[in-house]
């Protein structure tokens, strides 16, 4: 499966792998532990060996990360999604990401990168960790940064993608102009021609 990322935030774009949130037929990417593995491949987050490894792990355990990780995603939704339209952040999912805050930077080392420093993420399931780690990362990073008045949630019919707003005006409307924009230019183009 090839997965999209339009979103500019890695936490939006792993946000995004739910299509039509609130339709009566929501379409998740991540359908098991095999599409997250392929999504975080996809993402950049897993080098072809940590793919490999992981495939091969696939256990409860397997189980019991997807579902963890799943928790983590709808956190995130929750969070930015009430942002996008201007309503206030509910306890609950911002205490699930503390939550997997807590734990992946209990996690967490810096290590000297030559001229830089960079986070890694140390322990059993270190790959999964650092996938953890970076989607959280993301999360909190456009959460504390002068960029959140620039998340927004997509305009376009049955579209409930997040994306950040890089535009100059910051008047973007849709997740991607390809798609929903398209869509939308269609449909305006559309209803002219019927009431004209």
């Amino acid at each position: 499966m090839k997965f999209e990322f339009v979103a500019g935030n890695l936490a939006l774009d792993f946000a995004n792998s739910v299509h039509s949130r609130g339709s009566p037929d929501p379409q998740d990417d991540l359908k098991n532990y095999e599409d997250l593995i392929g999504w975080c491949r996809q993402a950049g987050l897993l080098g072809d060996r940590e793919h490999r490894r992981l495939e091969k792990g696939k256990s409860a355990l397997a189980q019991a990360d997807f579902d963890r990780t799943l928790e983590l995603r709808e956190a995130v939704y929750d969070i930015f999604s009430c942002i996008a339209r201007g309503k206030n952040v509910h306890a609950g999912p911002l205490q699930r990401l503390n939550e997997h805050l807590g734990k992946v930077m209990a996690r967490a080392n810096l290590r000297n990168a030559g001229k830089r420093f960079e986070l890694r993420w140390e322990g059993g399931g270190a790959a999964l960790q650092r996938v953890w780690g970076e989607i959280t990362r993301s999360a909190v990073g456009l959460l504390t940064s002068d960029r959140l008045h620039r998340v927004r949630q997509c305009a376009g019919e049955n579209c409930t993608w997040l994306f950040l707003d890089t535009s100059r005006n910051g008047l973007r409307r849709w997740c991607d102009m390809q798609a929903c924009g398209n869509r939308a230019k269609v449909q305006r183009f559309r209803n002219r021609n019927v009431t004209g």
